[in-house]
């Protein structure tokens, strides 16, 4: 069963941002410009170094969003923040049923070379008997 928790998580890049948020590095740094995504800049660090979290990232798409969602006057827009937060959840999901796959599949490939050594040593066994006769 999936699990609905999830960590927060230190996003220091551009890059991991926007993969966070499901969208190029350009519009995520859009976001910032026209709707304040939130992103810090710390004051010792080289031009153009980023960082977010993600609960900040959620608490803005939950609270920034739905208001400015509500101001457009068409509100099943496919690239909306809502739909934006859907399908973080959505990816939350998929990542969690993954790791779970992946899980089982690994599980499955060890189980199957211990049958497969066991075949070997069981063919070595068999031919050595029939040498001896």
């Amino acid at each position: 069963m999936p699990s609905t928790r999830h960590e927060a998580k230190v996003l220091g890049s551009w890059k991991e941002i926007a993969a966070y948020l499901g969208k190029g590095v350009r519009t995520a740094q859009r976001w910032e410009h026209e709707f304040g995504l939130p992103v810090s800049r710390p004051k010792t660090a080289q031009k153009g170094a980023v960082s977010s979290s993600t609960d900040e990232l959620e608490r803005w798409l939950v609270t920034k969003w739905e208001q400015l969602g509500s101001q457009k006057e068409s509100p099943a827009n496919a690239g909306s923040p809502n739909g934006v937060a859907a399908s973080i959840r959505d990816f939350r999901r998929l990542r969690q049923e993954n790791r779970e796959l992946t899980h089982d599949l690994t599980r499955a490939m060890v189980g199957l070379r211990g049958e497969f050594q066991e075949l070997v040593r069981a063919i070595s066994r068999s031919s050595e008997t029939k040498g001896r006769t």
